[in-house]
């Protein structure tokens, strides 16, 4: 059965956070885990990994709709993270059966906007040509 929306799933991005994803994946990039650094940036404080705010996406899907369903995700980061922001995931399901998806930020902000595709074979169907 489906479901009509995805159910919310929400972090706090804190530093502690961050830090855990940069050992976890290895990826120490400055903007991410150096303040000093990232203080010098156009976004003044460090940044959050894409992948970190994504995970969230793949936390409702797997909530509605367990492990075994195949899934296809096509996204794009529309704003940074910064540290300290509440982030929620969600997602809408459209007539085509496919879903809407996305992550907010506290006030409504979208971060992260996306399509996914449920069932077999799980791919984005083709555009005419």
């Amino acid at each position: 059965m489906m479901t009509e929306t995805l159910p919310a799933v929400s972090k706090h991005v804190d530093r502690a956070a961050i830090l855990a994803y940069a050992a976890i994946t290895e990826d120490f990039n400055p903007l991410h885990v150096d303040e000093a650094f990232a203080a010098g940036t156009p976004f003044g404080k460090p940044i959050a990994h894409g992948m970190l705010s994504l995970n969230l996406v793949w936390q409702s899907l797997r909530r509605a709709f367990g492990e075994a369903m195949p899934i296809s995700l096509e996204i794009r980061f529309v704003r940074p993270v910064l540290v300290d922001t509440e982030v929620t995931s969600g997602g809408r399901r459209r007539e085509d059966g496919a879903y809407d998806v996305w992550v907010r930020d506290a006030s409504g902000q979208d971060v992260i906007l996306g399509t996914a595709w449920l069932g077999a074979g799980a791919v984005k169907p083709e555009e005419p040509a």
